[in-house]
């Protein structure tokens, strides 16, 4: 009998096991989303694709710090010493090149190609955090809209309610028939309402179904994130926000690294302007039946340099400095960018919280209202138009509630696009 029991409890606690994990499993977080939109997101793919190609330009651009060796052959007929008949000659050339110095211009190039590595990095970890900020937008409107849709469906049910109650006061003669006229009136554009925020919220998935590469149905059950989380935004706190926000912003460091690879740019152009040594050795060999046998070692040092061609060089050097200047301004351009949201997104972030405090004051406020209004009708001593009318304010109060508390979390979202800091749980 114990054996029978200890068999029925362990059966009974694996099938709720089961079930808890298949109710946690249909659940979707916004990690899940976020993770899931990092791996099959084309944009994320491509510029992870440009990262790898940077990395590879250096590899090219170290290629000119080793000799080039080459090996040449060739073979054929002649007649060159008339001898009546043709013979056959053949050659061969095993030769190294290597320039030695030209005031630094191929290290130059490889610092371009490092720095050039470093904005596509940036250019990853940018395209990255806009598609974490459109997910997390899409996300909290997703919850939005699916709360905002069980107001609309519990609006309903009072508005049922509500008719409920004219008619049975009509029917004992405490009411007229304008007030059931007035409830039916009031359902209908309770329903109108409630099948209005249906199809937003299905729009909503299927915008956050496009960016995570999910199924519109693993997305009906979003794991409900709907808190205030509070930020402090005090002035220092605001300048170490601004501080980290310089810092972080990739778009700002693809611009800085890009006027790092231009100063080097500039350098490659300035080392053209000097003469090229470089040293060849190499090994020929040469075959003709009538002459000796030709074959041995040389090794050569020259010396190259390209004294005039037109101004070419002055107005390469030009343009690269013009590049630098205009480098410069769209690095000042970021900045103020950056000075603008960071400010606007810390006033979004104070508004959205008094909104917050204002409409949960409000909501307890148009909560009791109601009661006391439904409380009245019932005893005959209030009217369905007082009855709507605190219906609908406290409807409003939940739906800007729902709103303040999504904009609070949309608008940190943009923050921490700007800082690379997360402050979801600071």
């Amino acid at each position: 009998m114990k054996r029978a029991i200890l068999i029925l409890s362990a059966f009974y606690i694996h099938i709720s096991w089961y079930a808890a994990a298949q109710t946690d499993s249909s659940t979707v977080t916004l990690s899940q989303c976020i993770e899931s939109a990092l791996t099959n997101n084309p944009s994320i793919k491509e510029a992870g694709n440009y990262a790898i190609i940077a990395a590879i330009g250096i590899n090219m651009a170290r290629t000119g710090l080793y000799p080039v060796i080459s090996v040449d052959a060739s073979g054929g007929f002649s007649n060159e010493y008339r001898l009546g008949n043709d013979y056959k000659t053949s050659t061969a050339r095993l030769t190294a090149d290597q320039i030695v110095w030209q005031n630094g211009k191929v290290r130059s190039s490889i610092e371009q190609a490092r720095h050039l590595q470093e904005v596509s990095e940036a250019s990853l970890e940018a395209c990255k955090r806009e598609i974490i900020v459109s997910v997390k937008t899409t996300y909290y409107t997703c919850l939005q809209e699916h709360q905002l849709y069980q107001i609309a469906l519990d609006n309903v049910s009072k508005a049922e309610l509500f008719l409920g109650y004219a008619r049975e006061q009509y029917k004992i003669g405490t009411s007229r028939k304008s007030d059931v006229l007035k409830a039916e009136s009031d359902l209908a554009e309770a329903k109108f309402e409630r099948d209005v925020y249906q199809n937003s919220l299905k729009r909503e998935q299927n915008e956050l179904a496009m960016l995570t590469g999910l199924s519109p149905d693993r997305l009906l059950t979003l794991d409900d994130i709907c808190q205030s989380n509070q930020i402090t935004t005090t002035n220092n706190q605001y300048d170490s926000i601004l501080t980290i926000a310089f810092h972080n912003y990739p778009e700002l460091q693809a611009v800085s690294n890009l006027g790092l690879s231009q100063q080097a740019k500039i350098k490659e152009t300035k080392a053209e302007f000097y003469p090229r040594l470089s040293v060849s050795a190499g090994y020929d060999w040469n075959y003709n039946p009538v002459l000796q046998d030709q074959k041995g070692w040389y090794s050569v040092l020259s010396l190259r340099w390209n004294i005039y061609s037109g101004n070419l060089r002055h107005y390469r050097l030009q343009s690269e400095k013009i590049r630098k200047d205009i480098n410069e301004n769209q690095t000042e351009e970021i900045k103020s960018f950056l000075l603008k949201e960071v400010t606007n997104r810390l006033i979004s972030i104070k508004e959205a919280k008094n909104q917050i405090a204002l409409t949960q004051s409000l909501m307890k406020t148009t909560s009791e209202n109601l009661e006391i209004a439904k409380a009245q009708y019932k005893a005959g001593t209030g009217s369905m138009l007082e009855l709507t009318d605190t219906r609908l304010n406290d409807l409003s109060a939940r739906q800007k509630n729902i709103q303040a508390i999504m904009t609070f979390k949309i608008a940190l979202a943009n923050l921490e696009r700007l800082t690379g800091t997360n402050y979801e749980n600071k």
